[in-house]
């Protein structure tokens, strides 16, 4: 594994080959002095992709609420014992969904154009005032309501939320819109909001959400029973649930192959699917060691994972190549127009992996035992302290960028983060790696007693 130097020198006394459980509250103690720690969710507990960067998140959109960004920052915040601010941000996404019920009901009932990515269900909008935003996104983002599905039913079932039937009127929307769409065959533009496609990130998030609907059926059934449509029944979710089952079980590890993908967008290796083995859990070992080794194998760089290959957002000369108001644009209804000016081996390298990596790896350690997974655990963990902001940015040090990305082509070494800084996901899957650690020093002090 790489020599690894910090971009913050106070990091680099925390980079260790081993750690005791109080060696990682050192390091935990320094990222909260970064702020790390420090989510900033809205009053109504929902979140902002981007906090306090010096006005640069509305020039970019990033000032928005995204339904997947906000269940994965909740899902740490729970983690980390946050459970009143976890219990206002499943009340603000109640409050959307139940806003978007028009929208549900039209798709479900036929009245809706399913090719009209507008007419779906909204998943970026207004945050602090639960309004849409008025501008053309591809809102047909199947994982991003998998997502909701899944965090809304834990959340019901651990007692965060009270389940009256309003809440349960609203989470019964989902199988009948997933129905609806038939999600294991819809197109959709997925995490990168990009080329619509059948694609196993989607497709894997519906499954977990259904699965995690399923669970509290089972623990409230005749209260949710109740809520549900006429013609509804257990065993409908669970042959609904099936389908997407069907579609992992033959791309898997693929993001998308065969007759399921469009024309020149099959694609091997996705850091997306790396959701589906944290947090989701809905790959059995096999299918996520093949994902693992893909994303070793194709997408790991120097200073970070790149999303896929081939992948041109943020690439070599994103900002001299485009204007400001249209780098976030997503280019879905056109991702080649923006493809074309890729250099290869040129895609910005994510700092949202490594920190999943290194997660992914301590749960292993903590079912196995097994040294190595140890061992990748602290080398992701490393990776992505070294991928934090050192002073010299322009926001100053400790901050979790969105990517870094090659400035300049002409300057090979001029890989700088770009404008989406500080990314809350990102520093959200910072927070929930220290935490994993954590977990694996205690173990790992006790087995060497």
């Amino acid at each position: 594994m790489e020599h690894l130097s910090p971009r913050h020198p106070a990091l680099a006394e925390h980079l260790r080959a081993r750690y005791s459980p109080e060696q990682v509250q050192a390091l935990a103690e320094q990222l909260r002095a970064f702020g790390v720690f420090e989510f900033h969710a809205l009053p109504n507990g929902l979140y902002a992709a981007v906090h306090g960067a010096g006005g640069v998140e509305a020039r970019t959109g990033y000032h928005h609420t995204w339904v997947r960004d906000t269940v994965q920052v909740a899902s740490v915040a729970w983690e980390a014992g946050q459970l009143g601010v976890t219990q206002r941000t499943a009340e603000g996404l109640l409050a959307w969904f139940e806003a978007q019920r028009p929208r549900f009901e039209a798709c479900v009932e036929g009245r809706a154009d399913l090719d009209d990515k507008m007419q779906r269900p909204h998943i970026r909008f207004d945050g602090a005032q639960l309004t849409e935003v008025d501008e053309a996104w591809p809102h047909k983002q199947n994982d991003a309501l998998g997502y909701a599905l899944w965090f809304l039913s834990r959340a019901l079932l651990a007692g965060l939320l009270t389940p009256d039937p309003r809440h349960l009127r609203t989470l019964a929307m989902f199988p009948s819109y997933f129905a609806a769409i038939r999600y294991w065959q819809d197109r959709d533009s997925g995490h990168w909001e990009e080329t619509p496609k059948v694609q196993c990130s989607s497709v894997g998030a519906v499954v977990a959400g259904l699965a995690a609907f399923e669970k509290l059926l089972s623990a409230r059934k005749q209260s949710l029973v109740d809520s549900l449509p006429e013609g509804w029944s257990a065993p409908d979710l669970v042959a609904l649930r099936a389908r997407g089952r069907v579609v992992l079980d033959h791309m898997l590890p693929w993001e998308t192959r065969g007759p399921e993908a469009q024309v020149g967008v099959e694609r091997e290796a996705d850091a997306a699917l790396l959701f589906l083995i944290h947090p989701l859990r809905v790959l059995d070992r096999d299918s996520a060691d093949a994902v693992l080794r893909n994303v070793s194998d194709h997408l790991v760089g120097p200073h970070g994972i790149r999303r896929y290959c081939g992948d041109s957002y943020w690439m070599a000369d994103y900002t001299r190549l485009f204007s400001e108001d249209v780098r976030t644009s997503g280019f879905e209804d056109d991702v080649g127009s923006r493809d074309r000016h890729l250099k290869p081996g040129s895609e910005a390298q994510w700092t949202l992996f490594d920190p999943l990596l290194s997660t992914i790896h301590g749960w292993r350690y903590l079912a196995s035992g097994d040294a190595e997974d140890l061992n990748l655990q602290r080398h992701h963990l490393h990776r992505a302290l070294c991928q934090v902001t050192g002073p010299e940015h322009a926001l100053g040090g400790g901050h979790c960028p969105e990517a870094y990305y090659l400035a300049d082509s002409a300057r090979p070494d001029d890989w700088v983060v770009n404008d989406n800084t500080p990314l809350l996901w990102t520093q959200a899957l910072l927070v929930q790696a220290v935490l994993a650690l954590e977990r694996s020093a205690v173990r790992d002090a006790a087995s060497s007693r």
